[in-house]
């Protein structure tokens, strides 16, 4: 009678998640880890489910470093692996913050927000474009670990626009101004004198 109550007492605490009073099986998807992995295996992260957030330091960023006015700052994200009812793997995630970008018309500071939402399939090779949903942009990778950062500083770099620049030309703070050149004598005016 007494091992049947432990284990009564072992599978009811086993069943409750730590930190809550819910019940494991009232979750309908894994748990989000608060820490970004240095390095990700899409496919098999897809296959079980894997959530994660964290943040990314702006300074880590190194393909994006020409663009910024300085590497001040940290951005929210959130990568969720999932494998859908048609066996698709996918991520979908967020990237939140604030980049300072190098306007190209005064070239001063550019406070750009950042709040972007992305959505990959996950695929192994070109056959499969096909059977990625609508709205999923294709992720290739080759089955190797892949550097975290690498696929973040990616959506980033495809969400900056190319050449940024304040809204309007009162915005821009320009210290120099262009002159008018001077009008100078043609040297070919002797030339128009011995025509005449």
């Amino acid at each position: 009678m007494k091992a049947s109550w432990r284990v009564r007492l072992t599978c009811l605490f086993f069943n409750r998640l730590p930190l809550t009073q819910v019940l494991a099986s009232e979750y309908h998807a894994a748990l989000m880890l608060d820490r970004l992995p240095e390095q990700i295996e899409p496919m098999g992260l897809a296959d079980v489910g894997r959530s994660f957030r964290g943040v990314v330091p702006v300074d880590r960023l190194d393909r994006l470093a020409p663009l910024l006015a300085d590497q001040k700052g940290e951005l929210g994200v959130e990568m969720v692996f999932n494998l859908d009812e048609r066996c698709i793997r996918t991520l979908s995630g967020s990237i939140r913050g604030e980049l300072n970008l190098v306007c190209q018309r005064c070239l001063g500071s550019l406070q750009f927000p950042l709040d972007l939402d992305f959505r990959l399939g996950i695929i192994n090779g070109d056959d499969e474009i096909a059977r990625i949903p609508e709205g999923f942009e294709p992720l290739l990778v080759s089955g190797d670990p892949m550097k975290t950062f690498d696929l973040i500083e990616d959506e980033i770099l495809l969400a900056v626009p190319s050449v940024p620049m304040h809204e309007g030309v009162e915005s821009c703070q320009v210290d120099h101004v262009n002159q008018a050149v001077p009008d100078r004598e043609n040297p070919f005016s002797v030339l128009e004198k011995l025509k005449r």
